[in-house]
């Protein structure tokens, strides 16, 4: 049995795998709540996924902690993905320029941002919304960037500022490819190809060679060795990259450790023309059955082995059960509460700005 382990309400995108193209695993594929884990007192076994851990606040990861800890030794127990082990966006950036397998770095908007290479971009860390700023190409525009973003609603503390690596091609067209990872499989997604330097919001521009070049990714999985690498060191065993390339070198975007899975729930702005669908289908096609093959291998045949008892102390399991409020929740209340002060904004986002210098200044002198 595979128990799938999702935050309340973050259930659509693996309920929708096994409602359509999952229906073979389906049976298999046990959708399971992390704010139900600390009612339990005895585990069954199987493949424990530990999806869409960004969203989980300091209690619920201290108690998966001491769990994961507890059963990952124990006969018929797996965990993809470690609560505290696997790297989370900037961790991952942080380690992957440090090693030179990315061109670019990644800072938070609270620290040194005196060595930056123009241009940049702001982005949240804990968000899968993308850029929340144009390109920036001086010191006084990511002041003003940052001061736009807690004027709406962001936390300093959530906030990177990212160098832009241009990965255009001699016709100033970008691509985004996407690959998922089950247990030690790496599976090519897709390909996202634009003008647009951020194609999250711009779309695809479709034509017959895009899709055809996007088929050929799929099947050839050109990149999965040296995915897979980077799979490891971020310590990930179930997720999607994003990522482009770069003279030949994988360039990593971000891993999202809660994907969708399906066709995206959002309609998109430039839908595939319908002469190109039967293409972009046999794309899908292929990663389905490689996907569904991938879950067929980490699964663990255990329904006859008994659940395993777990004692973990009271003070972690009343943390654990205090209730973290979503990311996006946060921000929405945060942009309700600053509405009124927003015609302030000409004086208000240079105020801001200049709070995110003095927090630098402060940690700066503190880490002296």
């Amino acid at each position: 049995m595979i128990h799938f382990v999702l935050p309340t309400g973050h259930d659509f995108t693996i309920n929708d795998y096994r409602a359509n193209a999952g229906r073979n695993v389906a049976d298999r594929l046990r959708v399971v709540r992390y704010e139900d884990l600390p009612e339990r007192d005895a585990f069954d076994r199987g493949t424990y996924v530990l999806a869409g851990l960004e969203g989980l606040g300091a209690g619920m990861l201290r108690f998966l902690g001491e769990l994961h800890g507890r059963l990952s030794g124990v006969e018929g127990f797996r965990f993809l993905n470690h609560p505290i082990r696997s790297l989370r966006r900037f961790d991952l950036l942080a380690e992957l320029s440090r090693t030179g397998r990315n061109d670019f770095r990644a800072v938070r908007a609270g620290g040194d941002l005196s060595g930056l290479r123009y241009p940049v971009f702001l982005r949240p860390e804990t968000l899968h919304s993308g850029a929340i700023s144009p390109l920036l190409r001086s010191a006084r525009e990511v002041e003003r960037a940052i001061g736009n973003a807690l004027l709406f609603g962001h936390r300093l503390q959530d906030l990177l500022v990212v160098e832009f690596c241009d990965t255009a091609d001699g016709d100033g067209f970008y691509r985004k490819y996407a690959a998922f990872v089950v247990g030690d499989r790496v599976l090519a997604r897709s390909l996202e190809y634009g003008r647009a330097w951020m194609l999250k919001d711009a779309g695809n521009e479709f034509s017959l060679a895009m899709v055809e070049e996007e088929r050929a990714f799929v099947q050839a999985n050109p990149h999965a060795k040296e995915l897979g690498e980077i799979f490891r060191i971020a310590g990930i065993e179930y997720g999607r990259i994003d990522y482009a390339i770069e003279n030949g070198r994988v360039q990593t975007w971000e891993i999202n450790l809660h994907p969708t899975i399906g066709p995206d729930p959002h309609p998109p702005r430039n839908p595939v023309p319908e002469e190109l669908k039967p293409i972009r289908r046999q794309s899908r096609d292929h990663f389905y059955r490689e996907f569904e093959a991938a879950w067929r291998a980490v699964d663990r045949e255990s329904e006859a082995l008994p659940p395993v008892r777990v004692g973990i102390e009271e003070t972690i399991l009343r943390a654990a059960r205090r209730p973290a409020v979503p990311r996006g929740a946060l921000l929405r209340r945060a942009r309700r509460l600053f509405r009124p002060l927003r015609p302030l904004r000409r004086v208000l986002v240079p105020f801001l700005g200049a709070l995110g210098r003095t927090a630098r200044a402060a940690r700066a002198r503190s880490d002296r």
